[in-house]
C-alpha cells in the first residue's frame, strides 16, 4: 500500500494532527473497561493495568452527512498481487442516517456503471477504502460494522505504515471472512494479524464461535458487530532493546464485541501510522475465497480511536503514494440501503451486454427411468414393427446421444424469452442451470421468488462443506402461463451454502425469469 516518511523518532503522547471530538455519554460503556481482569481469549476486554486511556484525545465519526474531507482520503488505488479493480470512489456512499456504505462488486458484476482501476477496469473485483488523513499511534481501535458477507471480498479495518529505509511494515489487521489457516474459509473465523515486516508478522485465524462460547457463530448474519483492537507498544518489564529484532514489546490485544479474540505479544509495530477501513478484493481464493457474486456492501455506523496515555510510539507521517479521490468525487447525497439479491443476475438481462460470467452454470441432469420409459414410449409409437427388445435397444442409444451433447444444447439464455418478452433462460429435456450462493448458515432464512412457466422445478440445495449434502427443497413448476412463485426456507444445521438447480420436464419446456433470494 502506502509508503511512509525517513527518519523517525520515538515519541509519547497522541497522535498529531488528530480532529478531537469529546464524547460524553458515548464512552460510558468503555468506563468498565478500565477493570482489572486476565486479558485472555474468551473474558471481556480490559485495558492492562496501570494503562489508561485518553478521552479528552479522542476521535469518533459516525458519518452523518457523510465522509468529511478533512479527516478522510477515499482511496482510488490497487494493491495486491493478482490483480482486481482496486477500490475507487464509486464504490463509497453514505445513508440519510449516517452508515457509511462500502460497494463490492465481485466476478458476477455485469452492470458496468463503475469502471474501477487496477487490472480490472469493467468494475468487476472493485470495492472502497478510507485512509485517515490524520496519523494515529498505539490506543483503542473500533469498529461497528456489517462485513460484506461473501467469500473473495476482504471486509477490513487495518493500520499501515511503511518505512522505506528498514522496510518495515507496521501493520495490524482485523480482515473478513478468516479460515484460510484451517483452508476452510468461511465467515466463523475472523483473521487477526500484526506486522513489522512482511517477514515479521502473526497471524491468528480465529474460530468466533469457540472465541466467544458461542455467542457469536459467524459474521454473515446480518447483525451489526463491533470489531477492534488495542494497539500497546510497551508493558511494564519490556526490554525496549528487542523492539526492532522481534517486536516484542507491547501487545496487540483483538476482540469482538467487548470479547478478546487474540492477544499476540510479538512482532507489535511501534511507527505511527494511518488508519484504513474498507472492502477490497485479494483476488486469491486462499486468502479470502473466490468472490463468484455480483455486488455486496459492508456497513459501517461508527469509526472510534482513542489514544493511550504516554504509549511510547516512532513519530512518523506515513505517505499516500497511491491516487485518491479529488473532494468533487466525494459522496454527495445520500443512499439507500438494499435487501441484496444473492443470486446474481437472476434477471438475465446480462446477455443484452453481451456478457457471459453470469454466474450461471449449464449442466446436465441425470435421465430418469421416467424419462427413459417417455423415449421407449415415443420409439415404440413411431415404430410399431420394432420388437421390445428392439425398442429398448433404441432408447439406450438415444439416451447415449442425449448424455453426449453439450449442456448448451438443452439451455438458451436470450432476449425474448422471459417474463413479458425480457430476457430469461430456457430449459429443455435434460438441461439444468445452476448458481450457487456462499456463506449461507445454520438458522438463515432466506425468501426465494421467480417467475416461471412451463413444467419443471425450482431446487434449492442446502450443502455443507466440500461435497456434503444436507438437504433439498423441490419446488415443482407446471404451468402454461407466466406466475409467480414466493417461498421461505430456513438453512438447516451444518449448512456452508445453496445451490439453486433449475430443471425441465423431458418433455416440456419450462422458463425462469426474475430469481431472487433474500436474506429476512
Amino acid at each position: 500500500m502506502s509508503k511512509t516518511q525517513k527518519n523517525g523518532k520515538m515519541i509519547k503522547g497522541t497522535a498529531a494532527g488528530l480532529t478531537v471530538v469529546l464524547l460524553g455519554t458515548v464512552f460510558a460503556a468503555c468506563n468498565d473497561a478500565v477493570v482489572a481482569a486476565p486479558l485472555a481469549v474468551g473474558n471481556k476486554l480490559t485495558v492492562i493495568e496501570g494503562m489508561e486511556l485518553d478521552y479528552d484525545n479522542a476521535f469518533f465519526d459516525d458519518f452523518t452527512g457523510g465522509v468529511d474531507p478533512a479527516n478522510w482520503y477515499i482511496g482510488k488505488q490497487s494493491w495486491g498481487a493478482n490483480g482486481n479493480g482496486g477500490v475507487v470512489p464509486e464504490n463509497v456512499n453514505y445513508t440519510d442516517d449516517g452508515v457509511l456504505v462500502f460497494t463490492g462488486n465481485g466476478e458476477y458484476y455485469t452492470e458496468g456503471d463503475v469502471k474501477s482501476v487496477g487490472v480490472r477496469r469493467d468494475g468487476t473485483l472493485s470495492g472502497g477504502a478510507l485512509i485517515s488523513k490524520f496519523v494515529t499511534g498505539p490506543g483503542r481501535y473500533e469498529i461497528k460494522m456489517k462485513a460484506l458477507p461473501r467469500l473473495g471480498a476482504c471486509s477490513a479495518f487495518w493500520t499501515f505504515a511503511f518505512d522505506n529505509d528498514t522496510n518495515g511494515n507496521h501493520e495490524i489487521d482485523i480482515e473478513l471472512p478468516g479460515g484460510n489457516r484451517s483452508h476452510a474459509i468461511s465467515f466463523e473465523n475472523v483473521l487477526n494479524t500484526n506486522y513489522i515486516t512482511e517477514q515479521l508478522n502473526l497471524s491468528n485465524d480465529v474460530d468466533i464461535s469457540a472465541a466467544t462460547g458461542g455467542k457469536i457463530t459467524n459474521f454473515a448474519d446480518g447483525e451489526w458487530h463491533t470489531f477492534g483492537f488495542d494497539w500497546y507498544t510497551l508493558e511494564e518489564g519490556d526490554d525496549e532493546s528487542r523492539r526492532e529484532e522481534d517486536g516484542s514489546c507491547g501487545k496487540v490485544v483483538y476482540y469482538v464485541d467487548g470479547v478478546v479474540t487474540t492477544v499476540n505479544d510479538i512482532f507489535v509495530p511501534y511507527y505511527q501510522s494511518r488508519l484504513w477501513l474498507g472492502v477490497w478484493f485479494p483476488n486469491n481464493s486462499g486468502f479470502v475465497g473466490d468472490a463468484n457474486f455480483a455486488t455486496d456492501y459492508m456497513y459501517v455506523d461508527w469509526v472510534r480511536y482513542t489514544p493511550f496515555v504516554g504509549q511510547p510510539a516512532v513519530e512518523f507521517v506515513p505517505a499516500i503514494t497511491g491516487d485518491v479521490a479529488s473532494e468533487n468525487e466525494y459522496p454527495k447525497a445520500p443512499v439507500a440501503t438494499v435487501n441484496v439479491n444473492k443470486i446474481a443476475n437472476g434477471d438475465f438481462e446480462y446477455v443484452l451486454d453481451g456478457k457471459t460470467n453470469s454466474g450461471w452454470g449449464m449442466y446436465k441432469r441425470a435421465i430418469e427411468d421416467a424419462d427413459l420409459k417417455l423415449i421407449r414410449d415415443r420409439i415404440a409409437a413411431d415404430n410399431p414393427e420394432m420388437t421390445a427388445s428392439e425398442v429398448r435397444a433404441a432408447a439406450n442409444e438415444e439416451r447415449k446421444r442425449l448424455q453426449g451433447l453439450d449442456a448448451g444444447e438443452y439451455i438458451t439464455v436470450a432476449d425474448g424469452v422471459g417474463y413479458k418478452s425480457s430476457s430469461g433462460i430456457k430449459i429443455e429435456k435434460i438441461g439444468l442451470a445452476g448458481h450457487t450462493v456462499d456463506s449461507v448458515y445454520d438458522g438463515f432464512t432466506h425468501e426465494f421468488k421467480f417467475r416461471a412457466k412451463g413444467k419443471g422445478t425450482f431446487n434449492v440445495v442446502y450443502m455443507g462443506h466440500g461435497t456434503a449434502f444436507i438437504e433439498e427443497k423441490r419446488f415443482d413448476i407446471d404451468s402454461e402461463d407466466w406466475r409467480e412463485y414466493t417461498f421461505t426456507y430456513t438453512a438447516p444445521a451444518g449448512t456452508k451454502r445453496v445451490e439453486i438447480e433449475l430443471t425441465s420436464g423431458f418433455d416440456v419446456a419450462a422458463y425462469f425469469d426474475d430469481v431472487s433470494m433474500r436474506l429476512v
